[in-house]
């Protein structure tokens, strides 16, 4: 068996937002595997709940744990708002159907990924 390759510096915080969501969603486990049997690597993200687990995969871990979210996140209900949910890992900027879906983006001045109807009254 081999040392886990190195995360870039720069993904880190980012990383570790997307797996705080990703137990958010309920996740009581989580764990991050690569396997570098075969080039190029590829990296799996794993969510663990009571009776089942999702997972996805990537060729980065930071993709990897991006896809995972995204899976998790999309056509869910916001518990706060009840709008459907989605994510976009990449961008704080407006989103398309912003009034009709919460969408869960990244703040990286907070590091953490934040609801959309995070403030409204």
């Amino acid at each position: 068996m081999t040392d886990a390759p190195p995360i870039p510096p720069e993904h880190e915080r980012r990383l570790l937002a997307a797996v705080d969501l990703i137990g958010r969603t309920g996740a009581h486990g989580f764990q991050l595997r690569f396997s570098d049997d075969e080039e190029p690597i590829v990296w799996l993200a794993v969510a663990q709940y009571r009776d089942t687990a999702d997972a996805a995969g990537a060729l980065d871990p930071l993709r990897a744990v991006l896809r995972l979210a995204e899976q998790l996140i999309d056509g869910g209900r916001c518990t706060h708002c009840d709008r459907p949910t989605g994510l976009e890992p990449d961008t704080l900027d407006a989103m398309p159907l912003d009034a009709m879906v919460c969408w869960y983006q990244y703040d990286p001045e907070l590091g953490t990924f934040r609801r959309g109807c995070e403030g409204d009254s």
